[in-house]
């Protein structure tokens, strides 16, 4: 039993957290603040690299969990574009020198 909650607590909480860096993402645009994107950007691809792992060890090992694969790879494609996306529009333009 304690499978199934690890499995579905990581799902949940990288589905939060995808939910919470977009909210950001959106809020720090807004305000012009880019540099903070770059933040979002790197714990996306931790998130993605935790879920990953978790696919995989599942996947190995399986400890008789219903898995649905689709919403995994959608979980993980989501966050990978995420983080391009942030990383991109992350950048501060350079300043002129005089």
């Amino acid at each position: 039993m304690l499978p199934v909650f690890i499995y579905w607590g990581i799902i949940l909480a990288c589905i939060a957290w995808f939910a919470l860096s977009l909210f950001f993402s959106i809020f720090y645009l807004s305000r012009k603040e880019n540099g903070n994107l770059w933040a979002f950007a790197f714990f996306n691809v931790m998130a993605a690299i935790v879920l990953a792992i978790m696919l995989v060890v599942y996947r190995t090992w399986g400890w008789d969990v219903t898995q649905y694969s689709s919403l995994i790879y959608l979980i993980l494609a989501g966050l990978g574009v995420l983080a391009v996306v942030q990383a991109v529009l992350g950048r501060e333009p350079k300043t002129a020198k005089a």
